[in-house]
């Protein structure tokens, strides 16, 4: 008997968790910057650049980028700035795992602390988030149809699951240009740059991917008056991206995560040889995951009423998609300003999402997490001094699924979409922001798929001792098919001895059986 075969991918999910570990490092300033005198602001993101499966653990290889801005010298109002990157390395163990493993990993920047030791010498403290799961994946092949049909009975179905089309990293650049506020004099001296990532967005079409979001700008500058005070702006810079993927398709399910790894901000003269353009060039890291519905007939059962057929069978996991969605929090709280600083004015806020813990509910899925906001602004109680602080705003938002099944596979991304600070004292401000989580759920369904058939001679004992006419009655869990295999018959004749119509039978009926 010859068989035709289907690939089968099947994925386990063994671990799933979180952990943090700590980066302590002491920064040397560079010779040809300043010395220090007080901390303004401090940035840093977490990129991760390699991942290695172990046995029982797995490798953890990426960097930390950091950002520090600093006064010089506070009668004179100077400025210098820091950037570097901390490389680390680390092992998380996680029981089960194996070399072939598939490991996800996503990263935050949990905390993140600088001290100055002395004007030459600053103190970095960092705790770093991972979001971690470990998935193994099995291809097997299993009997789609045979081939000579007329040798056996075959009961095959068509089952439809959504499988994973592609899985791959990629590295995304994004180059724009915009023009400094009218209002704003020219730049004459950068003090502070930065970038941040809002709102990303990827689409999946026919041939390529579609990424979109903004780009905010932020800069500090001195202009080219020596008498005027230190200029501030921020711009919010709209982009799209196409990139092409021969194998997406529009009707494929995206999950696809958009981090900023590295920015670069040049400042260049409009056409009238002024400093007022801004050349932005952003590198992201794009993780790329595209499912699709898939349909795949598969051999269920087979019998012979001349040879006796012994179906090999394994179990598998098929997946069905329960949800794919975007789910909006708004979060506003009043924030008290800590002592010794107040506003004068404020002039930029940023943020980051993090996810701490997520659970099921009966009604879904309960995630909770911290929003941490960055406010920078004027202290009043510093003479206007430019400062920063970070507040961190506690959540927790119920994510509603039509299932109450336990066996759910999901997936949920963070991004801030808007964030703004409101002065409304001067100790005090409201922050407000707008975080989407992005959502895709999976329910979980137990499969069983025929891998080989074992053909023997058919035991003509066994079937001489089953009468030639029998009466039987329909008990629960029968089928036409499972009374035809264990009468020697087949479901034709059952049918067409008892005048049925279809394959539908109940529970107490009488059928009679002849033996083939």
């Amino acid at each position: 008997m010859d068989f035709l075969k289907s690939e089968i991918d099947n994925y386990t999910w063994k671990v799933k968790n979180t952990a943090q570990f700590t980066i302590d490092d002491t920064i040397n300033v560079p010779d040809n910057l300043l010395d220090i005198e007080r901390l303004v602001l401090v940035k840093g993101n977490v990129v991760i650049e390699e991942i290695q499966a172990m046995v029982d653990r797995f490798q953890v290889k990426g960097c930390l980028n950091y950002q520090i801005l600093y006064c010089a010298d506070k009668e004179s109002n100077t400025f210098d700035s820091i950037t570097g990157k901390v490389p680390f390395i680390e092992y998380m163990n996680a029981d089960g795992t194996k070399e072939t493993d598939y490991i996800e990993v996503h990263a935050g920047l949990n905390d993140i602390t600088v001290a100055v030791l002395h004007s030459r010498k600053l103190s970095l403290k960092a705790l770093i988030g991972l979001d971690y799961q470990v998935k193994e994946k099995e291809t097997f092949e299993a009997i789609s149809s045979v081939a000579d049909e007329n040798a056996a009975e075959v009961l095959s179905g068509t089952i439809s699951m959504m499988k994973l089309k592609l899985r791959e990293s990629k590295r995304v650049e994004i180059c724009e240009q915009a023009e400094i506020p009218a209002n704003k004099p020219d730049i004459y001296q950068v003090i502070w740059k930065n970038m941040t990532l809002i709102n990303p967005r990827v689409k999946a079409e026919d041939g390529y991917l579609l990424a979109s979001g903004t780009l905010s700008v932020f800069l500090v500058y001195n202009a080219e008056e020596d008498d005027m005070p230190i200029q501030y702006f921020s711009l919010d810079v709209p982009f799209e991206k196409r990139i092409d993927e021969p194998s997406s398709d529009a009707d494929m399910i995206p999950a696809i995560i958009l981090n900023l790894d590295q920015y670069h901000i040049a400042i260049t003269q409009n056409d009238k040889g002024q400093d007022r353009m801004i050349d932005l060039t952003a590198e992201l890291t794009m993780e790329v995951k595209l499912y699709g519905e898939e349909e795949v007939t598969l051999v269920k059962d087979a019998y012979s009423t001349e040879e006796e057929i012994n179906p090999k069978w394994r179990q598998f996991t098929l997946w069905h998609l329960l949800m794919r969605n975007c789910a909006k929090l708004r979060i506003s709280e009043n924030i008290d300003m800590p002592k010794n600083q107040t506003i004068l004015q404020i002039c930029y806020t940023e943020g980051s999402v993090l996810i701490e813990e997520t659970s099921r509910t009966p009604k879904g899925i309960l995630v909770e997490g911290v929003v941490s906001a960055q406010v920078t602004y004027l202290n009043k109680a510093d003479n206007g001094a430019l400062s920063s602080s970070t507040f961190d705003i506690p959540f927790s938002s119920e994510i509603e699924l039509n299932a109450t099944d336990d066996e759910i596979t999901y997936m949920i991304a963070p991004y801030i979409d808007q964030i703004s600070a409101v002065q409304l004292a001067d100790d005090k401000l409201e922050i407000k922001a707008e975080v989407s989580l992005d959502v895709i759920a999976f329910v979980n369904e137990s499969s069983k798929a025929v891998l080989d058939m074992e053909i023997k001679p058919i035991d003509y004992e066994k079937k001489k001792e089953l009468p030639g006419i029998t009466c039987y009655i329909v008990k629960e869990g029968d089928t036409l098919w499972s009374i035809a295999k264990r009468f020697y018959t087949t479901v034709e004749r059952i049918k067409e001895t008892n005048s049925l119509e279809s394959d539908l039978i109940h529970v107490g009926d009488k059928l009679v059986i002849l033996k083939e």
